[in-house]
Formats: structure tokens, sequence, C-alpha cells
């Protein structure tokens, strides 16, 4: 069974790439930049190196693949919505065709619980309405969402949906973050430190993945992945202050203020007026500002998906990785048992 693994060059697909090369399995690793190639070759992989929104590379890359890994997207705020629907709907649609025109394999999109929207819910199910929030990233990807199950009603390609928590690891951005306000005492909660924060490790999310991509009974739905506990920003907080030896944060600010602020600097960008994402974004606010937790309960019962990785013992790794990167990162912590 061949596997392509768009996005290889982030932190997901190239985990994903160097797990099955690990398994013995054959690969093709989709990239944008040649110099993201390297260490995919070194691997043993095949690299197609090119844009997901060229139709043709996507073409070749996924000629008479058996599973796809749709994993690459446009993050973070370099890109303009233009860019992000492009890219984030664009080559999704690109890889759905491919396949359509290849008559077989399962594509396995990676989407978020973000497409349920910046609110508090709890033991949020698969079947919870989707909201839109006027933020490309999340937005864009309900319209995937669409367009996946769409292309399996319509044309009978064979996909499978998941919406992973917060994928956190060693290589990810989210946590060294988080640690690094910490240890400069600018970390601040959001409402309440009792919020719940849905995260999944690295590892468990790539487990997770290629479950969906095996399973007959998976065509077609959607699974929540997430580690099943209830981790709350005060407790990831709390723990992250005491692996690296500093004071534990305090400060609680009401939601309305961060709120009133972000949807300030929105409305200021779109006259440009201002510049950059302002002092908290949407994402910001959705992250620390809402109590989320939804059931995986589907995910054990359909792909037989079992998280491994607890949330202290996911954190432990990821600090001793920043500390093992700390020049690289800007970032000094004390290293973790």
């Amino acid at each position: 069974m061949t596997t392509l693994v768009t996005g290889a060059g982030g932190l997901i697909g190239g985990r994903m790439v160097a797990e099955l090369r690990r398994q013995g399995q054959p690969v093709r690793a989709l990239v944008r930049r040649e110099e993201q190639a390297t260490p995919l070759r070194q691997l043993g992989a095949e690299v197609f190196v090119g844009d997901i929104r060229d139709r043709d590379v996507v073409d070749s890359a996924a000629r008479h693949i058996d599973v796809v890994h749709q994993c690459a997207a446009a993050t973070g705020p370099k890109w303009t919505k233009q860019e992000v629907y492009d890219v984030n709907l664009g080559g999704v649609r690109n890889v759905l065709e491919a396949m359509r025109s290849n008559g077989k394999g399962r594509m396995v999109y990676l989407s978020s619980i973000n497409v349920l929207g910046i609110r508090h819910f709890d033991e949020a199910a698969e079947d919870m309405p989707t909201r839109r929030e006027n933020e490309p990233h999340s937005d864009v990807k309900i319209d995937a969402e669409q367009l996946c199950l769409e292309y399996r009603r319509r044309h009978g390609v064979d996909v499978t949906i998941l919406r992973p928590g917060l994928v956190y690891g060693p290589g990810e951005r989210h946590v060294p973050k988080i640690l690094d306000a910490i240890k400069r005492g600018k970390f601040a909660f959001i409402g309440s430190r009792d919020h719940v924060i849905p995260m999944v490790y690295l590892d468990d999310q790539i487990r997770a993945m290629q479950l969906a991509a095996l399973k007959p009974e998976a065509s077609g739905r959607i699974y929540h992945v997430t580690d099943g506990e209830r981790t709350t920003i005060g407790q990831l907080a709390d723990y992250l202050a005491e692996l690296s030896g500093s004071p534990k944060p305090e400060k609680v600010l009401p939601y309305v203020v961060p709120r009133a602020v972000c949807f300030a600097f929105c409305a200021l960008r779109k006259l440009r007026l201002v510049k950059g994402p302002g002092p908290i974004t949407r994402v910001g606010l959705r992250f620390l500002g809402c109590s989320r937790h939804v059931d995986i309960t589907r995910a054990g019962e359909e792909l037989g998906f079992l998280p491994q990785t607890g949330f202290r013992e996911g954190i432990a790794a990821t600090v001793r990785w920043i500390e093992e990167h700390r020049d690289e990162k800007g970032i000094s912590v004390k290293r973790a048992a």
C-alpha cells in the first residue's frame, strides 16, 4: 500500500512520513520547497516538490495512490484570506479530483474541532452543527469538509474526516509560546482558569490518522480526536510553570475585555488603519476564552482509537524537546524529569 502525505514539510505531515517509513511502508511526500525535501528523501520517501494549488503536481503525486493524508494547509498570519482559501480549499479539491481520476484510494482529511466555533461546549459529538466565525482558517475547514462529503456523494471518492484538538508535542509552536509567556510573567487567563482545552499528543494523532486510513467503516465518517481528558488551561499553565521553575500565573482577565480588543482590531484592519494580528486573535480567544470538550466515543468504537499519551507525560516530553532546542527557539527552561 502506497501512501501520499501532502504538507509533509509540516509537523503532522513530516511525522506521518517518518512513522510510515519506520514501518517499512512506501511513502510519497508533497512539499512546497526543495529544502523541505532532503530530510524526507533521507527517510526513503519519494518526494514531489510543488504547490498543492497546482493540479498537475497533485495529479503526478497522487497517481495510483492507495491513501492520501491531506495535511497541507496555509496557516498563520502571513497568508491572505484569498491564499488561505486557495490552498486550504482549492488544494483539497485538487486532491479529490486526483483521487476521482484514480478511481481508488482513500483520503484522510485533517480538519479541526475549531469548525465548531468560538463558544463553550461539553461532550460535543460529531453531529454538533459547525459554526462560522468570519475567521478564514477555521471557516475554510467547514467548506473543505462539505466539499469532501460532496465528492463522496456525487463521485464515490472515499473520504474520512478527522477533527483533532490542539496537536502538541516536540516540534510544535503553541506550547513554547505559552511557556515563554509564563516565564516572562505575561500569561493571563481569559474568563476562567477552569476552561477545558482539547488536546492530543502528536503520536496519538498519527495513530488516529493511520486507523482512519484502514478501517472500511470509516468511509464518509467524521471523527473527533483528542486525548479524552479534561485538562484545563489552569492545569496546563501550572504544570508548565512547575517544569520551568516559574511562578504559577494567576491573572484572570474578564472575557469581555480581550473579546472587545480582538473585534476592534479586526474592524481596524478592515479599514486598513492597523496592520498585524493585534494583542489577541480569534484563535487565541477560542483557545483561552472558551471551555471545549469533545466526545471521542465514535473514534474509539469505529476506529479502535485509544489515546496512549496523557497530558502530563506529553507536556513533559514537549518541554524536554524545548530544552534541547532552546537556542533555536530562544527559550530556556529547566529540564523536565
